[in-house]
């Protein structure tokens, strides 16, 4: 069985790559090297097999979750203060992986699992992290 739950929020970036100078950091990353701002969507994925009084987990519980070890700290935010944002890049792919690892620990030892995170920036563009891609990135 499979939930999902899915958040919006707010928040401003600036890609930047500290292993780059300002000159390269503009090359590669053109305007959004400056900062600007995405309306965000997340998507939770979580899976497990035992459903007790009819739910895998509480959505209330699992809402509270990630409302505060996630939504609280990017909404209306500068993401690129964050301190793993100071050494990676603050891609769609780079706050994919950070809120994976938000979050996974919080399901290592219960019945329920972190299936995948999703996170869109914007309406037209995605990232999807999940088990095996964070086991093949060397991540968990």
């Amino acid at each position: 069985m499979k939930i999902t739950a899915r958040y919006t929020f707010e928040a401003a970036h600036r890609l930047h790559d500290p292993a780059l100078s300002p000159e390269e950091n503009a090359r590669v990353f053109g305007p959004c090297a400056e900062v600007h701002g995405h309306t965000y969507r997340l998507e939770v994925s979580l899976r497990g097999s035992r459903v007790e009084h009819g739910m895998l987990i509480n959505f209330a519980d699992l809402d509270a979750l990630v409302k505060s070890r996630v939504i609280a700290l990017l909404d209306h935010r500068f993401i690129n203060d964050l301190p793993y944002f100071r050494e990676h890049p603050s891609t769609a792919e780079g706050l994919a992986r950070w809120v994976w690892q938000q979050l996974a620990p919080l399901f290592e030892r219960g019945e329920v699992s972190l299936e995948e995170v999703t996170v869109f920036e914007g309406e037209r563009f995605s990232e999807t992290v999940d088990r095996q891609s964070v086991r093949t990135e060397g991540g968990e």
